[in-house]
């Protein structure tokens, strides 16, 4: 066997045991330090091996099986169950159903993204929509995962014992950890960085559509106080009863124009919901508080939150803006009391929002991880601050 002496190897793995397997002569196999090779080697790992050799496979497996057992026991007589529960937990660490299934997703969502921007395909964002929404539906299981492995690695790092054969097994336990969050840290990472690049364009096309409106609304909004005015003017001439039914026809019509107008602004409304809003924050959020994602895409991440800002202050305005229309034309059918409640909605609605993000975080965060949270304050802060400085334009 070319490369490192077997007696040098901190630990062989079961990859590395199916090759030795291969090509050792069974004398060679019998001699293979038990205390290295992994635990709960697979029976069919004697299958793989040649025939002459399948004897000493399986006498060694049963050596390898016994000595990781007394290894066990002498462990939870030292360290406890919690311990235990912890080591268990790094063999299958990071290799979980949801942590492969979200693998794959995430992979085939790269995948298609490269093959459009190739012009091989024609996937659009309704479809990438559809797809980041089974990724968002898996993250909360991977993220619960991840925060259960942080836990697990941080219960091994207080209780590392001084017998050399059992700290040898925690220490394995520790770099299986490590590695473990290292890359689902990794694969977190890119979903938040292609997410964040889908919902920018997203946002984009949406504040197109929002520019694109203004002018129209604009105009009758301009007509809409124009009879108001006169409304208010020809208050008095309504009563009179000198030429009364003329002049109440008249403000018949007036009321009528209004109301259609008021039909015809509805028109030129750019729906925004809570929905759309919650997501485009969670994109925006999630990448800023990952580290990986916020250095990758920082220039992304302010457009990102430029785009948001202006997104947001829409939904204020339209929010506003309805709930007036209903104040200055009170003789519109809709309960004033339900409408005027929008009123500095956004601000209202980014509070909540980030109250049920520090919930969420402190299940998948860290206790290491203050900084991130330090940060949630920060973006909570920003926006609030862009929120009110946007309305005093």
């Amino acid at each position: 066997m070319s490369g490192p002496k077997i007696e040098d190897l901190p630990h062989i793995s079961l990859a590395a045991l199916r090759k030795l397997i291969r090509e050792l002569p069974p004398e060679d196999l019998g001699k293979l330090p038990v205390d290295k090779l992994p635990e709960g080697i697979p029976e069919d790992i004697v299958d793989g091996a040649p025939f002459y050799s399948r004897g000493a496979v399986e006498s060694l497996i049963m050596e390898a099986n016994a000595y990781h057992l007394s290894l066990r026991m002498r462990l939870q007589r030292t360290v406890g169950d919690e311990v235990i529960a912890a080591i268990d937990h790094a063999h299958h660490a990071g290799a979980t159903a949801n942590v492969r299934v979200f693998r794959t997703k995430l992979l085939e969502l790269i995948a298609q993204r490269q093959n459009a921007a190739r012009g091989e395909g024609t996937t659009d964002l309704t479809q990438y929509g559809a797809h980041v929404k089974r990724l968002n539906d898996l993250l909360i299981d991977v993220r619960t995962e991840q925060a259960g492995t942080l836990r697990m690695l941080h219960t091994l790092d207080g209780a590392v014992p001084n017998d050399p054969d059992l700290r040898l097994a925690v220490e394995r336990a520790q770099a299986q950890l490590g590695r473990a969050i290292n890359e689902v840290d990794q694969l977190l990472g890119q979903f938040f960085t292609v997410r964040l690049q889908l919902v920018r364009q997203e946002m984009s096309r949406k504040r197109t559509q929002v520019e694109a409106m203004h002018q129209k609304r604009e105009t009758i909004r301009l007509q809409l106080q124009e009879l108001n005015r006169e409304m208010q003017n020809n208050a008095g001439l309504f009563s009179r009863t000198l030429r009364r039914r003329q002049h109440l026809e008249q403000k018949e019509n007036t009321q009528a124009h209004i109301s259609r107008l008021i039909t015809d602004m509805k028109t030129t409304e750019v729906a925004i919901s809570e929905t759309d809003l919650t997501r485009w924050l969670d994109a925006v959020v999630d990448a800023s508080l990952h580290r990986q994602a916020r250095e990758y895409v920082r220039d992304l991440l302010t457009k990102s939150r430029t785009l948001l800002y202006s997104l947001l202050n829409h939904y204020c305005v339209s929010q506003e803006d309805g709930a007036r229309q209903i104040a200055t034309n009170p003789f519109l059918q809709v309960d004033p009391q339900n409408a005027i409640r929008y009123m500095l909605k956004s601000e209202e609605f980014i509070l909540k929002y980030f109250a049920r993000k520090r919930e969420q975080a402190s299940a998948w965060l860290s206790s290491a991880a203050q900084i991130r949270m330090e940060d949630l304050d920060s973006l909570e802060r920003d926006l609030i601050q862009e929120l009110r400085r946007s309305s005093r334009l």
